[in-house]
């Protein structure tokens, strides 16, 4: 589950004469034609946020096949992520930010066997593996008011950032081997969001598309061993990328 509480700012516009008021149509620029949809306004223009997203989650398998390769499958596994973020609303329902997260992955496999084909098989047992994360970015996020209230709206980011990742493998003790990836990515992440009062709302979102560039080094006892470069462009739906969140207004 993920949580995260935003603090929010500057309810009146920028001309601090005229009432803001949530749920109010938002006109097209040619007034003379009808819109499919009517977009109101969530995100009133002036509007400052800042917020934490906090992610915990454990996850484990026994006895699973994996795609008829991997039997007697069992893994045990935690990840923690904090996501600070701050966001400054230019335009009407048209928001930009910035975020750093960090990010702590720790497992064990304590059994598997793959079998290939039948033509070879290779049973391990009691790996450790341990990830940890940072990364910053900015990101552009578009909301649609589906309701005359403010109360119900869609949105989407556009995430641009990058990240350093130290990823280790090893069984019995801690060695010194390890690898890092540096990476460039830009992210779409469409969610939802309502307001069940006037000064909270809650949202959900998912990571669906991602496109990265980046420069993976592995390390023997500090010094470099390997290298390699990769580009990735993918679009899937990942629990992993699931975010829920809680918004307070001020």
């Amino acid at each position: 589950m993920c949580l995260a509480a935003v603090c929010s700012f500057g309810q009146t516009n920028s001309s601090g004469d005229d009432k803001i008021v949530l749920g109010r149509e938002i006109m097209p620029k040619d007034s003379t034609r009808t819109p499919r949809f009517r977009n109101h306004l969530i995100a009133p223009k002036g509007e400052w946020q800042c917020g934490l997203s906090v992610m915990y989650a454990d996850f484990s398998s026994s006895d699973a096949d994996y795609m008829l390769m991997l039997q007697g499958l069992g893994a045990n596994a935690s990840m923690l992520r904090l996501a600070p973020e701050a966001a400054y609303t230019f335009k009407d329902n048209h928001a930009v930010g910035a975020r750093f997260q960090y990010t702590n992955v720790n497992g064990v496999i304590d059994a598997a066997t793959a079998d290939l084909l039948g033509n070879f098989s290779m049973a391990v047992e009691n790996i450790n593996a341990s990830s940890r994360s940072m990364s910053a970015a900015v990101f552009q996020r578009t909301y649609v008011g589906l309701d005359k209230y403010g109360r119900v709206g869609l949105f989407w980011d556009y995430v641009l950032g990058v990240s350093r990742t130290r990823t280790q493998f090893y069984m019995g003790e801690q060695s010194n081997s390890y690898s890092l990836n540096e990476k460039v990515s830009l992210g779409f992440a469409p969610g939802i969001v309502y307001f069940p009062m006037n000064n909270v709302s809650v949202q959900a979102s998912i990571g669906l598309a991602n496109v990265s560039y980046g420069n993976v080094k592995a390390y023997e006892s500090g010094d470099v061993v390997g290298s390699r470069k990769n580009f990735k462009a993918q679009a899937s739906l990942n629990i992993l990328n699931l975010n829920f969140g809680l918004t307070i207004h001020l």
